[in-house]
């Protein structure tokens, strides 16, 4: 199915829409032209090339790019730390994907590490499931004082086995891992980097100066922003 899929996408054919927006304005009508499964050009309506197929939208349609969503626990029914397998993340795809998410991050929060060496079984089949761009890791490697809605019970600093694990990923996609940052040394967050992970800070209690040596060492992202951490104060 994804072969033939991408088969469809890599030959040259037209979009039409009535209204587009383009990431700054709407505009319309206009036809888009798209190859090798890339947009190649923005035409105005009547002026695409005449010699590729035409997909029309219905009226009223609006052409816009494909959310990307980051943090996605669950869908259709399903949440990835009940069932991290295939089937469960190809249900939570499909679910998404209904509303205009054309690209995610299925998330495991912080569990005991059976389940993260479960999505590691699956990692690579699942990266075959149309939108999955990789996986985001939030924990186990947090603060305990911000955890949020993560059991206390598996918050942990990091052992060599969950380093492994959580490295394994590198090779998946654009996957992701959030760490507060006063639980682990700035080596264990590059080594993370060196193994093709990004890193955010999320659940954080740390200092500016743990947050800044985090960022030194590769964290380029923050989770949820003043959520589930220390607020800004004088």
């Amino acid at each position: 199915m994804q072969s033939t899929l991408n088969a469809q996408l890599s030959a040259p054919f037209v979009i039409e829409a009535a209204r587009l927006f383009d990431g700054r304005q709407i505009t319309g009508p206009r036809a888009v032209e798209i190859a090798d499964g890339r947009i190649q050009a923005v035409h105005a309506a009547g002026d695409a090339p005449t010699r590729y197929p035409v997909l029309r939208l219905p009226v009223g349609a609006l052409l816009a790019p494909g959310f990307i969503d980051v943090q996605v626990n669950g869908g259709g029914g399903a949440l990835l730390n009940d069932d991290p397998s295939v089937a469960a993340i190809a249900r939570i795809a499909e679910a998404h994907r209904r509303f205009g998410t054309t690209g995610l991050l299925p998330t495991l929060i912080t569990d005991d590490r059976s389940q993260l060496s479960r999505l590691a079984a699956c990692m690579d089949e699942s990266l075959s499931v149309p939108g999955v761009l990789g996986f985001h890791l939030e924990g186990p490697f947090i603060n305990p004082a911000r955890k949020g809605i993560h059991p206390a019970q598996h918050i942990r600093r990091p052992s060599p086995e969950d380093m492994a694990l959580l490295c394994s990923f590198g090779r998946a996609g654009r996957s992701l891992v959030t760490v507060a940052p006063e639980m682990l040394d700035a080596a264990d967050i590059q080594r993370l980097v060196a193994a093709g992970l990004r890193i955010a800070i999320g659940h954080s209690d740390a200092t500016a100066e743990v947050a800044l040596s985090a960022m030194n060492a590769g964290a380029t992202a923050v989770t949820h922003l003043f959520n589930a951490m220390s607020q800004m104060s004088p």
